[in-house]
């Protein structure tokens, strides 16, 4: 049983509106779809390239050799896994553990023995090695992944004797408003270091320096103005990132692998925001530069599998991540009637530190004992920890004083051990059963400015049923218990000057558990098109979100708190914290459609999710949504290849909703309600042996608003949450050009073999 107390029922969830509009959408494609099916007439040039592409098979395999994908122009194996009808890669989830966090794409069928992204090590792996690609749809016996209800694996052959041409990218790129321009190289080269052991070498060299620039206006109740700012940001990110992975054949039973990584990284941000007042005069501005004298990431990971039998196999794994950040602040204020030469009120200077790491170890048996059967069990261990300290002086004029911050010095470290067992049951050729059970005993330990120590233990059983309807259609339905990753960073306090807003450690949070139900319907229709729909319901308990924190603060930095604490030294922080149970539903399509013969060698893909949360405010009392999650999106993308020309151009869009947080004293609103659009025309024919690709990225840049809206302080009741009242005290409104998801970006890549 889990450690946990008992929460209140979940809160109906609200009327469903948005999914009639994902459904219709899905339906009205389905029949066009459809019409694309082959027939007996002459096969457009489409159909040519498509006997590449093998029909499922019994088991839902469909195959996709390299011929398939060479349209395309693909440098990487992510451009081509991008180009398989009806999948999208998942780059894995945030949880706890090794095994739980496998992404959807395997190499050679297995998982790498690395927690590095997906996608980023499929862009390590040149086009050319790539011999083809197999969707597996469903649970499979024969793949080193469990509880994903699609696969895809890659099969690369093994490197040439004197090695692989050394492949080569540049991506050089203009970003808005930075006046500068970005770029990243990248050389991948093979080697075979005998005729059972070949050694992949990946270097990068990324150099991007962006900006963004807003305008922020303050308002009173009444839409009075009270004052405006203008605020830029500026980060530069260079870095090196060097890779390695080490594949050994060491007999026909024994298969080692080794890989490394990494990532040391030299930036900087300056900051800058100017309060004026509405007649225009100068009023406040804030100055900022930080540097990050020590920052980098590493990882070392390998395995080993010896194979009895071809019913009995062993194997084990083990991984060690490292990370180590030191950065330092020093922000500037200048005031009109500022103490200090020309202005300057006050200089405050941050320190922080973080170290990090985690070390996992990973053994698990494979039998068959059966052909029916296919049962894995082992045992995973593992350690984490995560070691801060800050520090933060404000100097006036007179010598830095120190400045207190509860809980900005603390070291937390996670021990956990799970023992596990799969079994994935063939009850018939079309009918196959997986099953699982991962029984999660942990303890977190917490030293430093709070000292606590806990221990948990969480059941996670899952279960997925998929029936082979048809070799065109499989229908698949699973239940899963997940626990998510505490982010140690919650364990810890921060501090945004800029924004002017701190967030306080919590040693009392606890992971989110959540019950997942998901039913799908996967249709096929011809070699390259597909349409998958998809229902999902989650039961969440202890919803992670910010929660009021009281803490007892010193009247001077340094000073011993008294006990019992005086009303006067409460002071309430938002905190990350746990606020109750709360539900997820909704659905997500996704698909390819060829638009042949109406324009051969065209496709459309598109992708879409609605969805409904619900869980109640902890300091309203009120049902409110998920904090920072969206209620929709959308991605459409389109692309046409004309092959006598040696030449393809493309354009996508993607759309989302708002999306909300809540705290003590505000909530904010994030929304960008123009959609992103982007184009590229690409070719391999501009410059003998090199494929080019230009691209205009968010073309249109559409503006995204932040509303900060703050709430007054109950007179009558000072310690309630000031949210709780309703009063607004003000209202910030920040229009900002550039960011994640705002700035257009012009670039271009070129690739070839040496």
């Amino acid at each position: 049983m889990d450690n946990v107390k008992s929460r209140a029922g979940a809160k109906p969830a609200r009327p469903a509106r948005g999914a009639i509009g994902l459904a219709a959408l899905a339906a009205s494609l389905a029949p066009a779809a459809l019409a694309q099916q082959p027939t007996g007439t002459t096969p457009a040039p489409d159909a040519l390239v498509a006997q590449d592409a093998k029909p499922a098979s019994a088991e839902g395999v469909q195959t996709f050799d390299a011929a398939f994908f060479r349209q395309y122009n693909p440098v990487t194996a992510v451009d081509i896994v991008n180009r398989v009808p009806g999948f999208e890669i998942d780059d894995g989830e945030v949880l706890r553990g090794f095994g739980a966090t496998a992404g959807n794409v395997l190499v050679n069928g297995e998982r790498p023995s690395s927690k590095v992204l997906i996608s980023e090590q499929l862009k390590r792996i040149p086009a050319e090695s790539v011999i083809r690609v197999e969707l597996i749809s469903g649970s499979a016996s024969n793949v080193d992944v469990r509880g994903q209800t699609q696969l895809v694996n890659v099969v690369v052959r093994q490197a040439k004797q004197g090695g692989s041409p050394l492949n080569w990218v540049l991506d050089a790129r203009d970003i808005q408003y930075s006046e500068r321009v970005g770029w990243n190289v990248q050389l991948t080269k093979s080697f075979a270091l005998g005729p059972d052991a070949d050694l992949t070498l990946d270097f990068q060299l990324p150099n991007l320096r962006g900006r963004t620039e807003s305008f922020e206006s303050v308002r009173n109740p009444a839409g009075t103005l009270l004052l405006y700012r203008e605020q830029f940001g500026q980060p530069n990110q260079i870095g090196v990132q060097g890779s390695g992975v080490l594949k050994w054949r060491m007999s026909p039973q024994d298969t080692l692998s080794f890989n490394a990584q990494a990532a040391p990284t030299w930036n900087t941000l300056n900051i800058g925001s100017i309060d004026f007042t509405p007649a225009g005069n100068f009023s406040r501005g804030t100055f900022g530069l930080s540097e990050f004298s020590n920052n980098y990431t590493a990882e070392v990971g390998g395995d080993w599998e010896h194979r009895f039998s071809p019913e009995l196999s062993v194997k084990g794994i083990g991984l060690a991540t490292f990370t180590n950040v030191d950065q330092d602040d020093v922000f500037r204020i200048f005031t009109p009637t500022g103490p200090g030469l020309g202005g300057l009120a006050n200089t405050q200077t941050i320190t922080r530190t973080t170290e990090a790491g985690e070390r996992v170890g990973r053994g698990f048996v494979t039998w068959r004992p059966t052909g029916d059967h296919t049962i894995d069990f082992g045992v995973e261990g593992a350690f984490n920890f995560r070691e801060t300290t800050l520090d933060i002086f404000n100097n006036t004029g007179a010598g830095p004083v120190s400045q207190f911050l509860p809980v900005s010095d603390t070291r937390v470290e996670e021990t956990r051990v799970e023992p596990f067992i799969t079994d994935v049951w063939k009850i018939s050729p079309q009918l196959t059963l997986e099953s699982g059970f991962i029984y999660e005993v942990s303890q977190i330990k917490q030293s430093g400015d709070e000292v606590k120590e806990r221990e948990f233990s969480y059941p996670k059983p899952r279960a997925t049923l998929t029936w082979q309807a048809a070799d065109s259609d499989q229908v698949r339905a699973s239940i899963v218990r997940e626990v998510a990753q505490l982010d140690f960073v919650e364990f810890a306090s921060a501090i945004n000057v800029v924004d002017a807003f701190s967030v306080i450690g919590n040693p009392d949070l606890e992971p989110e558990k959540t019950w997942k139900a998901r039913a799908e319907w996967e249709h096929k229709f011809g070699p390259r098109g597909a349409l998958t729909l998809v229902v999902f319901h989650d039961q969440v308990e202890d919803v992670q979100d910010f929660i009021p924190r009281t803490i007892c603060v010193p009247a001077t930095p340094g000073a011993s708190i008294p006990a019992p604490c005086p009303t006067t030294s409460l002071r309430t922080f938002d905190a990350p914290g746990n606020i109750g149970d709360g539900t997820r539903t909704g659905i997500e399509v996704r698909g390819a459609m060829p638009l042949a013969p109406l324009l051969p060698n065209a496709e459309i893909r598109f992708s879409g999710l609605w969805q409904e949360t619900d869980v109640t405010d902890p300091v309203t009392g009120e049902n409110r949504r998920f904090s920072a999650e969206k209620d929709w999106n959308y991605n459409v993308s389109f692309r046409h290849d004309l092959p006598e020309h040696k030449f393809a151009w493309g354009a996508s869009t993607l759309g989302q909703s708002d999306r909300r947080e809540f705290r003590v004293v505000e909530d904010i609103l994030f929304d960008r309600p123009g959609a992103r659009f982007d184009l590229f025309v690409e070719s391999p024919a501009w410059i003998p042996g090199v494929t080019v690709r230009l691209s205009a990225s968010n073309i249109f840049h559409p503006e995204e608003t932040r509303t900060r809206t703050f709430y007054q302080v109950d007179p009558l009741d000072a310690v309630a949450p000031p949210r709780s009242t309703g009063n607004v005290r003000q209202i910030e409104e920040r229009k900002q050009k550039g960011g994640p998801e705002g700035t257009q970006v012009f670039s271009v890549r070129m690739s070839g073999t040496f």
